[in-house]
């Protein structure tokens, strides 16, 4: 990024900025954690910042290098303990209490802030009452060594991802500026304090609990919106890496997830329209499960829909009871919200891909749905 061009990272205020309080959390990685703390050190942020990390259940040695750091550090830095792991979503919600400033940011352990970073983003937010999160630009982590920035040119001619209406990541260029999102994601992202009561529901575990948190501000009224001048390096998938049971239980929970969205945030009109997309998605998910059987390679699969599915049977009257509670806050109606979101169902390029996303699109348009790809025409 050009050093000279005036933007978000080089317009610091001069005056101080409101408090933030920034939310880390750590399992089985204190290695990154202390990286990350290291990196909220040499950030330059023109206002008080405190900084609560959680050790989430971990049952390693991460709490004595954390309390090593803590000791050390100039960070105003506090340590919570939990004796399990309560994932992202519960891990977040226990320490919100403990959130003193106006604006917090939600940090991964596993990403590293430019110094100038977080400036960026409250600054943003505090610009743009319209705004209830912003997010920055996702750099790979081997950056970080020297703070590389990208270049504005190449940032300014990108697209961006989204979700698709049926909840699923659809990490293709669809949106028309970079800066346009659905959701900010949850790896670095700066809301408002008084703005939420939690920002999650604790059953998310982890996965999808950010689409949920931005589906919520857009309901209520508020957008998100990404920074390319705002900047953190990401390694991605730290935890679950090396850990077979662990990455199933997340498969579990990212299906239960991505389904609930559905059905707390879409008006009861709207889930009737897309009930067709839904079973056709559904219907796709069995024949992928019957060809991974028949190939050997159901890695369980099979498991992890019929668990999800399950769950949300088991718990319909709690699912009743947060769909009238988010419901009950709605000031924007789906017609609003749908054109930021995709009307394929599957990034996979082959025949088959092709053939879901054509009769997808096809239905969208039948049905009057507005998505990113009809608004683009």
């Amino acid at each position: 990024m050009d050093g000279g061009r005036p933007g978000v990272l080089d317009a610091v205020s001069a005056d101080r900025l409101p408090p933030l309080t920034v939310l880390v959390l750590n399992f089985r990685n204190a290695a990154a954690t202390v990286r990350c703390l290291e990196s909220l050190e040499a950030a330059s942020y023109p206002g008080a910042m405190d900084v609560v990390v959680l050790e989430n259940g971990s049952e390693d040695d991460s709490w004595a290098t954390l309390a090593g750091f803590a000791r050390r550090t100039q960070l105003s830095l506090q340590l919570r303990r939990s004796d399990l792991n309560r994932g992202y979503a519960g891990g977040v919600n226990y320490l919100w209490p403990e959130v003193r400033g106006e604006y917090v940011c939600l940090l991964n352990n596993d990403a590293q802030v430019h110094p100038q970073c977080l400036t960026g983003l409250v600054e943003a937010l505090v610009a743009r009452p319209d705004l209830g999160a912003v997010w920055p630009y996702d750099a790979p982590s081997e950056w970080a060594c020297d703070l590389r920035l990208p270049d504005p040119a190449t940032v300014a001619r990108r697209r961006n991802g989204t979700q698709s209406l049926l909840g699923g990541n659809i990490w293709l260029p669809l949106l028309r500026d970079y800066r346009e999102c659905f959701s900010a994601s949850g790896v670095c992202l700066v809301l408002r304090r008084a703005d939420h009561d939690y920002p999650f529901l604790n059953e998310y575990f982890a996965y999808y609990e950010d689409v949920y948190l931005g589906w919520r501000l857009r309901l209520k009224g508020l957008g998100c919106e990404r920074l390319p001048d705002a900047v953190i390096y990401h390694q991605g998938s730290l935890a679950s890496r090396d850990d077979a049971r662990l990455r199933g239980l997340l498969g579990r929970h990212a299906e239960k997830n991505r389904l609930l969205n559905l059905f707390l945030f879409y008006a009861a009109g709207t889930l009737a329209v897309l009930t067709p997309l839904i079973l056709l998605d559904e219907l796709k998910k069995v024949v992928l499960l019957v060809v991974r059987a028949i190939t050997g390679r159901g890695g369980g699969y099979g498991g992890v829909l019929l668990a999800s599915r399950w769950w949300l049977l088991r718990h319909w009257r709690w699912v009743l009871a947060q769909r009238r509670r988010i419901q009950a806050e709605r000031h924007v109606p789906d017609e609003r919200i749908t054109p930021l979101l995709s009307g394929r169902l599957t990034m996979e390029t082959g025949l088959a891909g092709a053939l879901l996303n054509w009769l997808s699109l096809a239905y969208c348009r039948l049905a009057g749905l507005t998505t990113c790809e009809r608004r683009q025409v």
